[in-house]
């Protein structure tokens, strides 16, 4: 066997490469890296320019072009002896993470099931001993309209706001706690 310094089979000698050592598929390989990286970044070289359309797929998806301002949620809302308002958490109202349980409450409500899903709740919270679910009273399964933007500036409360299905919540004994420990909703 040669070494390749003595050329290949063919008779080809290292000389009929390029001069710097680089074969010609390794040439073609950085052309086209190069290619590659110029067409990724001409946006940004171009972003200045005032007639430039975005032409990507990802500029003309609606997650990147609407402005969402309102959200419709399904969800479960206990509320205290005082009125106070308390979202109830996913664990308290079905099994798996928020986006599952708000599905399974969507599918309730459409379903005409709602009174149920919020008796099996209030007897749920029924046996919770921890503030603030030992002050709730009654339970409601809701379809709220929400600003986000409203939301996340501190106003909790729904523009509009459905009750499908509500249930008192009903203890044998007093378990409360100390006193009220989670903010109310609001």
């Amino acid at each position: 066997m040669t070494s390749s310094r003595a050329g290949d089979k063919r008779g080809r000698s290292p000389s009929s490469d390029t001069e710097s050592g680089f074969s010609r598929g390794k040439w073609l390989a950085l052309c086209f890296s190069f290619a590659l990286i110029v067409a990724v970044t001409w946006p940004i070289w171009n972003r200045e320019r005032a007639d430039l359309r975005h032409d990507f797929a990802f500029f003309r998806h609606p997650a990147f072009t609407t402005t969402r301002t309102d959200e419709t949620l399904y969800y479960a809302v206990g509320v205290d002896d005082k009125g106070n308002r308390y979202f109830i958490p996913p664990s308290l109202i079905g099994d798996g993470d928020e986006h599952h349980v708000r599905r399974h409450i969507r599918k309730v409500v459409r379903a005409g099931h709602a009174p149920d899903l919020a008796r099996q709740v209030a007897s749920r919270l029924a046996r919770e001993s921890g503030s603030p679910w030992c002050w709730v009273v009654s339970v409601s399964i809701c379809k709220g309209r929400y600003s986000i933007a409203d939301f996340f500036h501190g106003r909790k409360k729904p523009e509009s706001e459905t009750v499908f299905g509500s249930a008192e919540v009903n203890r044998t004994e007093p378990s409360r706690g100390s006193g009220h420990t989670a903010p109310p909703i609001g």
